[in-house]
């Protein structure tokens, strides 16, 4: 049997200080979304993006739900106009605008009927229980207790941003994100693979999972990639089939208004929650200079990518185990996400908790001989604690950027250790 994890008093009191932070954080959002601060909850990102969506694929009016083919924003869209008109409290100065797939604007439809508030409640539930889910999988894989990872994982800041926003990262990117790794590690690869392509509904997580299956191609197992695939193209003919190819491909379009709103600055992203090295660094220059800046940030980011694709894959082939092995790559997946991505907000950093878990706990898939802890608990203490700083200092634009700096760092320490394994390799 596994060894559990020291139960000394410092890990006893963090422990209960977590358990205490999850509950006064539900009843703070309960009593904010419900009672206090009703009416100003319908700003937040569930009621103006997902909210209004379920209420258009309802009515029948799913072509609003994108720009025309060439606008280069949001503002006048049909949908903002439609959230303007289905919440008549939110402020002119508002911009509705949604960037998903339709498949996700039509999950939102049951919910719609529940009305804004009582809508964001029961999503913020099921987010909870999708939480609960990923801590389950990730017990598992770590031989640890769900309940610790639970707990612990709600000290982690970007979970309650999500959970406040009613964003989709825990829904839609953590769960399957760690549903595929746990079928990947019990030898079902095709399945694991499936799974991820769900990913789509995320984006921002989607990549990490790709990450993965790529490297396992180009060292000759196919499965994974295989199944990604497949549920990608089951997913984009669902589309198809559920809407029509004409908003499918309004879909695929929006895409460029939404790159133009995160490279030109020009309304409604809260610039002191963007996180990813491209954005944070265009950002501190006019909007003028960053279309120049964008490609050479971008194929920087590639370069990133290429870099970790090298080291995964060299590692295959350092003698460790498979567990551990595809356990080490996932981690360089979703640090890369959270470094790399151009279109990434505060509480997408939720993409690093496998990582954290992976890294952190005693008894998981990782190799001995390299000790990854400080670089798992330095990330979860640094990240967490630029929420306050972040949201205290909302016109520095210089915050994110050292907050991607110092993830940055930890990344590099992270391949520097990892180089330890393949100059010197073992069997676990």
């Amino acid at each position: 049997m596994a060894e559990r994890l020291p139960s000394s008093k410092f890990f006893r009191a963090v422990l209960f200080c977590a358990t205490v932070w999850t509950v006064a954080s539900w009843m703070f959002l309960i009593d904010n979304n419900l009672f206090s601060q009703r009416e100003r909850f319908h700003e937040s990102d569930f009621i103006m993006t997902f909210y209004i969506a379920g209420l258009l694929v309802s009515a029948g009016r799913s072509g609003e739900l994108y720009p025309a083919a060439g606008a280069h924003s949001f503002v006048g869209s049909p949908f903002d106009k439609a959230a303007h008109e289905f919440l008549p409290h939110l402020p002119e100065s508002s911009v509705g605008a949604y960037m998903y797939t339709p498949l996700v604007a039509g999950f939102f439809t049951p919910l719609s009927k529940a009305g804004p508030n009582f809508s964001l409640l029961i999503w913020q539930v099921l987010s909870v229980l999708a939480l609960a889910s990923s801590c389950w999988f990730l017990a598992k894989i770590s031989a640890s207790k769900t309940s610790h990872i639970f707990f612990l994982s709600s000290l982690y800041a970007p979970v309650f941003l999500t959970l406040w926003a009613g964003q989709l990262g825990l829904g839609f990117g953590l769960a399957p994100l760690c549903a595929g790794f746990f079928l990947l590690l019990r030898q079902w690869p095709l399945a694991a693979g499936f799974v991820w392509s769900l990913l789509l509904l995320k984006p921002q997580y989607f990549l990490a999972a790709a990450f993965v299956a790529l490297v396992l191609g180009v060292s000759g197992r196919y499965k994974a990639l295989i199944g990604m695939t497949l549920g990608v193209i089951m997913l984009l003919g669902a589309t198809v089939g559920f809407f029509s190819p004409e908003l499918t491909l309004l879909w695929l379009q929006s895409h460029g208004v939404s790159d133009s709103i995160f490279s030109s600055g020009l309304h409604g992203i809260p610039a002191h929650l963007i996180t990813g090295l491209p954005a944070n660094l265009m950002i501190l220059f006019p909007p003028t200079a960053r279309a120049a800046l964008k490609w050479p940030l971008y194929a920087g980011s590639a370069l990133l990518w290429g870099l970790g694709l090298w080291c995964a894959v060299r590692l295959g082939r350092a003698g460790l185990s498979d567990s551990a092995w595809i356990s080490l790559a996932l981690v360089i997946g979703v640090s890369l996400c959270s470094l790399t991505l151009p279109h990434l907000l505060y509480y997408d950093l939720c993409v690093l908790i496998p990582a954290g878990v992976l890294l952190i706990t005693k008894n998981g898939p990782l190799p001995d001989p390299v000790n990854f802890r400080y670089i798992g608990l330095k990330g979860w203490i640094t990240v967490s604690a630029f929420l306050p700083i972040l949201l205290a200092y909302t016109e520095q634009k210089l915050m994110p950027l050292i907050l991607e700096l110092s993830l940055l760092a930890l990344f590099v320490m992270l391949l520097a250790r990892l180089q330890r394994l393949w100059k010197t390799p073992v069997r676990v």
